[in-house]
């Protein structure tokens, strides 16, 4: 395989850990999960959440005027070391030389992070960020080298994975890294506590049938799909799911959720309502979860599941009817309890 022009993700990585930032920075390329984690590690590396408020400008390229991006990236960190100014879709700027001309003298204590797909290196602001700055390609990777990348980042989140679990997940997802991260925030959930992923934990959770698991069930209950839960149940009976496996991720899945229902009621700001009802992935749907739902209903939602578990375990009906009966109220459609 020939060498890699320019540096590489791992390159970037290595640089932050020992605090080498670079004044500007352009991440460009295909694979945009790619370019977003490096904005983001760049991000974590300069700024801690405290130091944002005061340090962190976000812009778009198809809105934002170039001279307030240099107006942002020239002006002075506040109760901190640096500033980190964002432009996304940067290859839509006007007027390039305003933005040219700063990258050539940058602030030192700025961190000015371009994010575009595909920028003309023969023009300004470009050329000179290839000159001036750091430039991460983010290319999509080839199917070959989607098992290493899996292994590379299960080893990141402190966990492992077969190398035979690796390939089966690859062939199933394919080469979309995002797709590939949120089934990999399915497998977590999945194994719990446990640390190694095999190849019946991904055949369980992704399966050849993708659309039948147990997180389009959960999902389909927490949005109250009835008709769509019913379904997914179905299916994943027909193929070996084992009812009191659904009814323990259930109780984690609204667990999360009531965590998140206290926390709106206790008007913690919403910018650390994810962190603290301990939600790092699928944000928006979790949202929709909890605006279908009132605290009184998920404590219903608990004694149900607590039911039954306990006659699943001690045999005390049919399966398929016990989490049928479930569905059917767990999401029936109620008024809001008033306070």
């Amino acid at each position: 395989m020939a060498k890699p022009q320019g540096p590489t993700y791992d390159d970037l990585l290595a640089r932050l850990a020992k605090r080498d930032f670079s004044p500007v920075y352009l991440l460009h390329g295909e694979e945009q999960f790619l370019a977003e984690e490096a904005t983001d590690a760049i991000l974590n590396a300069a700024l801690t959440p405290d130091e944002r408020g005061f340090n962190l400008d976000v812009m778009y390229g198809t809105e934002a005027d170039p001279r307030d991006v240099v107006s942002h990236a020239s002006s002075f960190p506040m109760m901190a070391e640096r500033r980190v100014v964002i432009v996304r879709e940067a290859d839509k700027l006007g007027q390039a030389e305003i933005l040219a001309n700063y990258i050539e003298h940058p602030s030192p204590s700025t961190c000015l992070v371009l994010v575009c797909i595909k920028p003309d290196f023969r023009r300004k602001p470009f050329v000179t960020v290839k000159k001036h700055g750091f430039v991460l390609e983010c290319k999509p990777l080839w199917e070959n080298q989607i098992p290493a990348w899996i292994s590379r980042r299960v080893k990141k989140d402190k966990r492992e994975i077969s190398s035979d679990a690796a390939s089966l997940l690859a062939a199933y997802v394919g080469t979309s890294l995002r797709e590939l991260s949120n089934e990999l925030e399915k497998l977590y959930i999945y194994i719990g506590d446990a640390k190694s992923i095999n190849v019946d934990h991904v055949s369980a959770v992704v399966g050849v049938s993708k659309e039948f698991n147990i997180f389009e069930l959960q999902w389909a209950i927490g949005m109250k799909e009835t008709h769509k839960a019913t379904e997914v149940l179905e299916r994943m009976l027909q193929t070996g799911g084992q009812p009191v496996m659904m009814v323990a991720v259930m109780v984690k899945f609204f667990q999360t959720v009531w965590k998140l229902l206290d926390i709106r009621r206790r008007n913690v700001p919403q910018s650390q309502q994810m962190t603290q009802a301990g939600i790092f992935a699928f944000i928006d749907k979790y949202n929709q979860v909890a605006d279908r739902f009132t605290i009184r209903e998920i404590e219903d939602v608990f004694l149900s599941l607590s039911q039954v578990d306990e006659m699943l375990k001690t045999s005390g009906g049919d399966p398929k009817l016990l989490i049928q009966t479930f569905i059917v109220n767990a999401t029936r459609h109620r008024e809001p309890a008033h306070a």
